[in-house]
């Protein structure tokens, strides 16, 4: 069930260098993966922030955002093995 949900997060963001370590432990089925840049230019100075599946995820509180990144992750799976169109 790995990698049905990609959580792309960019390296310079607040989230980068751990705040996500446990999340592919947490939800079965999600990967994060961490890239040089999402060309979300400035947000990620900001606010932190991931990419669900594509969909921006964010908050100014890290721990609030890892928390929405993590339901949005549940979501998508649920969906995707739900057999529902």
């Amino acid at each position: 069930m790995e990698g049905l949900v990609v959580i792309e997060v960019c390296a310079n963001n607040r989230l980068a260098g751990g705040w996500l370590g446990e999340t592919e432990r947490r939800v079965p089925g999600a990967t994060v993966l961490e890239t040089d840049c999402t060309n979300t230019c400035g947000l990620c100075q900001v606010r932190a922030f991931a990419y669900v599946n594509g969909k921006l995820v964010y908050d100014s509180d890290p721990a609030r955002c890892v928390e929405k990144i993590e339901d949005e992750a549940r979501a998508v799976v649920r969906w995707l093995t739900s057999g529902e169109d």
